[in-house]
């Protein structure tokens, strides 16, 4: 109780001077705060969404056999991929992987267990497989979106105040 005394007392001498500055120090930065991290989290949903339509897309040119019918199928893949997400994320950024599994039981093993990172924690891909006709595929995305709000992303994403956003799309070819 000691310690509101000099504050009492401070308050006391400015009267009603000041008293708006004083509430909207204190409410104000907690609305700027929470503002920030509203547009935070909108664009990184955003991203998400993008990065999830981009891989759906990217992976029927995969499931329709549209891709392999092609002189490389990796290149037609991610031409697509690139093209739906340049805008905003830049086809660089981007890492991408797709795996062929034999029965529906390892695809969903594969997909329940955490991918490969390496110490920087970027994605470790391991190749891109898009098989023949009637094999099951896991198609998977990943994007490490960086914080644009460095206190953000230091209570997010950690250390690296990065987010890693994937996106998975589990299919059978088509038998084409």
């Amino acid at each position: 109780m000691r310690f509101f005394g000099p504050i009492r007392r401070c308050f006391k001498t400015l009267g009603e001077r000041g008293a708006a500055t004083v509430e909207f120090a204190i409410v104000g930065t907690s609305f700027m705060m929470m503002l920030l991290a509203a547009f935070e989290f909108g664009y990184m949903l955003f991203i998400q969404s993008v990065l999830d339509n981009a891989a759906r897309d990217a992976a029927r040119l995969i499931r329709t056999g549209q891709a392999q019918g092609t002189a490389s199928p990796q290149t037609t893949f991610q031409t697509l991929l690139c093209n739906e997400v340049g805008s905003l994320i830049g086809c660089g950024n981007i890492i991408y992987q797709s795996q062929v599994f034999n029965d529906w039981n390892s695809a969903q093993t594969a997909v329940n267990s955490p991918p490969t990172r390496d110490i920087n924690g970027n994605l470790i891909s391991v190749g891109f497989n898009p098989g023949v006709a009637s094999q099951i595929l896991v198609v998977t995305v990943t994007y490490n979106y960086p914080f644009f709000t460095p206190w953000i992303g230091g209570l997010v994403g950690g250390a690296s105040s990065k987010a890693y956003l994937s996106s998975t799309v589990v299919f059978q070819n088509e038998p084409y």
